[in-house]
């Protein structure tokens, strides 16, 4: 256990006075030469912040249905095929699909188009054979800002926990609208505004669009699952052992004639006794949370990894904008598990790429140490501001994926990335306790070398780049180049997921990058002609007010940088987890991005094994809890004789 000093809600402070006040020297000289910027905001002249970092940056959605990765593939462990023996986690599924309106929420003529008023969702049914018609079960995946095939492969916990006796469930992973396959025709309107082609994109849709889904499933999907289980019980009788006779036979031909009473069966079948368990991760995490909020009514329970729901302006107390960057910043420190002097090195090396912007000779020094190519070497002190920026992502995806062993899911299939990779990058040349005396004096260089540690642990995870291409492969991330500008998720905080976002050098490791909700807005109004609504996300979802909330449960891990946004016993200053209705958080102490949603593995140390027993504990009993008020109307057993009479 983490004592409170060392846990993800509490900050460690820069080294010394003295170290910091050098630093902070450093940094504003630097700012004041930066070209077109303003303030300490090195930002200012190359329009970032976008949207904050998306775990799924590898694979991004864009307006024009491009995506940055090759692969956008999650492999689970090679032990998950081959103790199946049916291969990968999506061949063993039934893709479907559902018609959906894009306006939920409105009733005028244009709802009603159809040709532009609906549109085709894409959701995956999954572990059939573990469906229990007489204890129906649900686990529904929220999908978030990706091709939903990544969740159907990645989601170990879910087809884990399916498996075991009292949670027996079908899984459906459903796409968010806009994502992977389930866009809109109006997204394909060149000669409509971003705005209008987009204008449906929103969690609120999606949740509606999920309790359609969901009442579609259990109404038609589930009745004709527990039929099939039926028929292949009864075909299992038949030919047990090997023997036949004519009564048998008979049996199985007589359901020729059930199938003409299909819709008969499927409303002796009460959809009100499936038992449903919304899962997500990272903003699906933050749609499971929701979508058990406001349909309680459809979903029993919420099983929610690393979602970042305290994030939002207008929350009571105010969200920490650099909550982000201390968590990034953790993860260099002892308490993280790094080497003690990284933390001090990378934050002096910031300060001294970005003091290299006063002189035309000092920007294109740079590039020797950070191992730049001939076409990237930097020639304003813009180029230094978009070559630091670039360093950063390497930390921020580095913290997020700092996984207790090797693995592809930040990478998106596309390569694997070390175990504990944030560490592996520290344990290079930031390292060095005498950094920042004796060897830089020796070597000037020396400083900027460990920020190029950083980059090649993320982006030459092939260790096949004999330098960094800015202007190419590398540019906008580590796989492939991508326009920022037509970021799926950056409308989608542009118009409501607002989560202010910032940094400053002397709290965190980084370079000053206040929060600046002004510059924002303009770069919002700039990119999708559209302003954000600050304060929706709190009004509509509820911020911290979960008095009315029951039954879900939140994972975070201590490595994760989000985890000091999300439900934690450090984060919940109003008291809202309370074991008694069923609100419950665990921490990873070795976890990074919801770990405990991936598939287990013979190594995964006793947190994590602690977690996934106790959010199977909380699932079993909400399922159970489901089935004891559904029996007690007689609606379990309606489903029993209905199922068997057929």
């Amino acid at each position: 256990m983490l004592s409170r000093a060392m846990r993800p809600g509490r900050a460690r402070r820069a080294p010394s006075a003295s170290l910091a006040t050098r630093l902070l020297l450093c940094v504003a000289l630097a700012s004041a030469r930066v070209v077109g910027a303003r303030g300490a905001d090195l930002g200012a002249s190359v329009h970032r912040r976008h949207a904050p970092p998306s775990a799924f940056r590898g694979c991004e959605a864009t307006l024009d249905g491009t995506r940055r990765g090759r692969a956008c593939a999650y492999h689970p462990p090679p032990r998950v095929e081959r103790s199946s023996g049916a291969g990968p986690p999506l061949s063993r599924c039934e893709l479907r699909w559902y018609r959906q309106r894009l306006d939920h929420f409105s009733f005028g003529t244009a709802s009603d188009d159809p040709k532009t008023a609906f549109f085709s969702q894409r959701y995956f049914l999954c572990a059939a054979r573990h469906f229990d018609a007489d204890a129906p079960a649900v686990f529904f995946y929220t999908g978030n800002e990706a091709d939903v095939e990544l969740y159907v492969n990645a989601t170990g916990l879910m087809w884990e926990m399916s498996a075991e006796n009292g949670t027996r469930a079908l899984l459906v992973f459903a796409e968010h609208r806009y994502y992977g396959q389930s866009r809109p025709s109006a997204m394909d309107d060149r000669k409509a505004p971003k705005r209008d082609r987009l204008a449906f994109l929103n969690a609120e849709q999606a949740l509606a669009d999920y309790a359609e889904l969901l009442r579609h499933v259990a109404s038609r999907d589930v009745p004709r699952i527990a039929r099939e289980q039926r028929r292949r019980q009864r075909r299992s009788r038949v030919t047990r052992g090997g023997s036949r006779n004519d009564d048998a036979i008979g049996l199985v031909n007589d359901e020729n004639d059930a199938e003409k009473r299909r819709e008969t069966r499927d409303e002796a079948f009460d959809p009100e006794s499936v038992a449903v368990v919304a899962f997500g991760g990272s903003y699906g995490g933050m749609l499971a949370t929701w979508f058990r909020a406001k349909y309680p009514h459809f979903v029993d329970g919420a099983v929610a990894g690393s979602a970042p729901i305290w994030s939002f302006t207008g929350e009571t107390p105010p969200v920490d904008p650099n909550a982000f960057a201390l968590g990034v910043s953790f993860d260099a420190t002892a308490w993280g598990g790094s080497p003690a002097a990284c933390e001090g090195n990378v934050r002096a090396a910031f300060a001294e790429l970005l003091s290299r912007t006063s002189s035309r000779r000092g920007v294109a020094s740079i590039a020797a140490p950070l191992r730049l190519c001939a076409s990237s070497v930097p020639t304003t002190a813009d180029d230094v501001v978009r070559i630091a920026y670039w360093l950063q992502d390497a930390f921020d995806y580095l913290a997020m994926g700092n996984f207790p062993y090797p693995d592809s899911y930040i990478l998106m299939g596309d390569g694997t990335l070390p175990a504990f990779p944030f560490r592996a990058a520290c344990a290079k040349t930031a390292s060095a306790p005498n950094l920042l005396t004796e060897t830089r004096r020796e070597e000037p260089d020396v400083l900027l070398r460990v920020l190029a540690d950083f980059a090649d642990v993320y982006y030459n995870y092939t260790r096949s780049l004999p330098c960094f291409d800015l202007k190419g492969t590398n540019s906008g991330g580590p796989n492939a180049a991508s326009a920022a500008d037509s970021s799926l998720w950056d409308w989608q905080f542009c118009t409501e997921m607002f989560m202010p976002t910032a940094r400053d050098g002397v709290r965190d490791i980084f370079f000053p990058q206040p929060w600046n909700e002004t510059r924002a807005r303009a770069r919002c109004l700039e990119t999708w002609g559209v302003e954000p609504r600050a304060t929706w996300a709190d009004t509509s979802f509820g911020g911290r007010r979960l008095r009315a909330l029951s039954n879900v449960v939140w994972s975070n891990g201590a490595l994760d940088p989000w985890s000091r946004l999300g439900v934690n016993r450090d984060t919940d200053f109003l008291g809202a987890l309370d074991s008694s209705r069923g609100l419950e958080a665990v921490l990873l102490k070795n976890g990074a991005h919801h770990l405990d949603f991936f598939w287990s593995r013979d190594d995964d140390d006793e947190d994590t094994r602690r977690a996934r027993s106790r959010e199977s504990a909380l699932v079993r009993r909400w399922i159970e809890e489901k089935h004891k008020h559904i029996s007690v109307g007689g609606g379990k057993r309606r489903n029993k004789r209905a199922v068997e009479a057929y």
